[in-house]
């Protein structure tokens, strides 16, 4: 049987044909790792605030419905193997990797994906990587994602998401085949590339003012907090600096 009838014959319900004597290999995929700034506060708040209980609502819908619908879709050019995982502010979404322009895929789902998050008040922090990794349905494990989430938890720090240094040639090929004027990704002074998805925002007058008044409220709203105060004050700054391009 070919891989393509092999791809087909396969139920995307893992769970349901679940066997436990067949073998497992770990796939190359793309994955990304990332969590919602000030999620665990927001739920806290919700419980007496109806308002911030749809916020969140739409949240995880948007990130299940945006998802499940790229990902679920199948055509010629892009087999549907891509898998995505929620459970809380624990995101992960992975493609199969053959070469950068997977690599791209994924890191343009995830900017879309930022944006959107960034309108509904909740930034977003991730790492990006590629390697072994066991991605079906809920289910998710391998070296690939240890990395992923290294990377968001311990390297990020800041609202945003970073890519792999191993990655680094992957990510310059896919910024090569781009028109100069696209900000695909930021080179970091930490010496990281990050995913750009401010500069969008930035180039519309009306965008610009909604997202300003949101980070300048965020600033005077943990102001008296200096770890989170710092988050928001690197991304006033890395704001400043899309809107100076």
């Amino acid at each position: 049987m070919s891989s393509e009838q092999e791809r087909k014959r396969t139920p995307r319900n893992f769970i349901a044909s679940y066997d436990s004597e067949a073998p497992l290999e770990y796939q190359t995929r793309a994955v990304a790792f990332f969590d919602i700034l000030g999620w665990g506060q927001a739920v806290e708040e919700s419980e007496s605030n109806s308002e911030l209980r749809k916020i969140l609502l739409n949240a995880v819908w948007s990130f299940v419905a945006r998802t499940r619908d790229y990902v679920e879709t199948e055509t010629s050019d892009q087999p549907s193997r891509d898998e995505y995982s929620q459970f809380s502010d624990s995101l992960i979404i992975s493609f199969p990797y053959s070469d950068y322009h997977d690599l791209f895929r994924l890191l343009k789902f995830v900017t879309e994906f930022q944006t959107s998050m960034l309108m509904l008040g909740l930034p977003i922090r991730g790492g990006v990587t590629v390697g072994p990794l066991f991605h079906m349905n809920a289910i998710a494990f391998g070296p690939a994602l240890n990395c992923a989430y290294h990377l968001e938890s311990k390297v990020a720090k800041m609202p945003r998401v970073i890519i792999d240094r191993a990655l680094d040639f992957d990510v310059e090929a896919a910024a090569s085949n781009l028109p100069r004027d696209w900000h695909f990704v930021l080179l970091a002074d930490d010496g990281y590339y990050e995913t750009d998805f401010l500069t969008g925002y930035a180039r519309s007058e009306e965008l610009a003012q909604i997202i300003q008044c949101k980070i300048d409220n965020w600033v005077e709203q943990h102001r008296n907090d200096e770890g989170i105060l710092a988050k928001y004050l690197w991304l006033r700054a890395r704001w400043n600096a899309s809107r100076a391009m």
